[in-house]
């Protein structure tokens, strides 16, 4: 019965939270491009009568594979799952009108349940606002691997204008790649004020900015700043010093390197004035996709014979290194990864405005990917998709 009562509370405090969001809505989609282009409905791809069916019925023998081509799906039951709650759950997100414009479950490596929502289907760009802060994570721990970053613990002043930094103190010398990773840089950006989100004059500053990286770099320092605080700034200052370190901006960096090797071959990153690829929000990605990132998490960074990631790098990124105080339904913080137990199983997680999420769950081998315009996920996986698994 409690559990009844979180969700239907949960669906109001979606409804609601969509009202008020729709305000800046217009703002935050200029930063990811997201309005969709009449291209993109046009060239939806034929789908076969059974990729149409949110949960497949077809059971397949459960290989190991890659999807670098193409993520195969099966029934839920090949996998030790229940069809019929995950079943339930699309009959609740209709029965309650909850904007859901995609949910892919992944488990062992195959789809047991896809279903798209408004004018989107699998074929169709979806913005993810702040998710791109886990892929801009993801590219640091390429640039790594390639040796073009020595380790996170490299000073940020390495890789920049010195010339350009006019707020040198002790604290801005010594800042580490990873305290802006982890959302511990010091450097006082006011992300959410009480106009919401996007609304601060700093914020706007920030945006027009002839090189919004500077501009971050060059902010005052919180009085007491080893503390969490969440910032797109920190963000674009680690595309800058990826930028820096490869040649390439962030965009291009991921598009050979990242998601060439992982069969992506669609995906739009707008760049600032700067030619400095956003990094903590902008890109535009099918669902698909994004859950394999979220695979490639879960199988430690290697991608068929290739390591992307350093050996290690994913369970470096997960661990805690701040505590968000339940801030945007948050617990703990990793490397641009949002930390988080869900029925006992420790998550870690991507996390959008509007509910963007790309869950990554180790011990269920599971990932799920949800694309939508007001929507929670932990209700979903708290109430149907943990517990579907026998």
């Amino acid at each position: 019965m409690r559990s009844d009562i979180r969700v239907t509370f949960m669906v109001l405090f979606s409804m609601i939270f969509l009202v008020v969001a729709c305000s800046n809505k217009e703002t935050e989609d200029n930063l990811s491009d997201g309005i969709k282009k009449d291209s993109d409905l046009a060239g939806e791809k034929n789908q076969t009568e059974e990729e149409l069916i949110a949960i497949p019925t077809k059971m397949e023998e459960i290989l190991q594979y890659w999807p670098a081509e193409e993520w195969k799906r099966t029934s839920p039951e090949s996998v030790g799952m229940d069809s019929a709650l995950l079943q339930d759950m699309f009959d609740f997100i209709e029965k309650e009108n909850i904007p859901m414009e995609g949910l892919l479950v992944v488990k062992d490596g195959y789809i047991v349940a896809e279903k798209y929502g408004g004018e989107y289907n699998q074929e169709v760009l979806h913005p993810i606002y702040s998710v791109t802060k886990s892929i801009t994570s993801a590219l640091v721990g390429v640039a790594i691997e390639q040796g073009k970053i020595n380790s996170v613990d490299d000073k940020v002043l390495n890789y920049l204008d010195d010339a350009k930094i006019e707020n040198k103190n002790n604290w801005v010398e010594g800042l580490s790649i990873k305290r802006l990773l982890t959302m511990r840089s010091g450097i006082d950006f006011p992300e959410q004020t009480k106009r919401g989100f996007y609304q601060s004059d700093t914020w706007n500053q920030f945006m027009q900015a002839e090189d919004p990286a500077y501009f971050i770099m060059n902010r005052p320092i919180r009085k007491e700043p080893d503390f969490w605080n969440y910032s797109t700034g920190d963000a674009r200052v680690v595309s800058k010093v990826v930028q820096v370190a490869t040649g390439q901006s962030l965009s291009d960096f991921a598009r050979i390197h990242l998601f060439k090797p992982m069969g992506i071959t669609d995906v739009e990153w707008p760049v600032d004035q700067s030619g400095t690829s956003y990094g903590g929000t902008g890109i535009m990605m099918k669902p698909r996709d994004i859950a394999k990132i979220g695979y490639l998490y879960l199988r430690n960074g290697r991608w068929e014979d290739k390591q992307i990631f350093p050996k290690g790098w994913v369970d470096e990124s997960t661990k805690p290194y701040g505590d968000t105080n339940q801030n945007f339904d948050g617990d703990k913080y990793g490397y641009f990864l949002w930390l988080k137990s869900i029925l006992g199983f420790n998550t870690f997680r991507g996390m959008g405005l509007y509910g963007q999420y790309m869950v990554i769950v180790p011990d269920l081998n599971l990932v799920v990917v949800q694309t939508s315009s007001g929507m929670d996920v932990d209700p979903l996986l708290e109430k149907y998709i943990i517990p579907s698994i026998r």
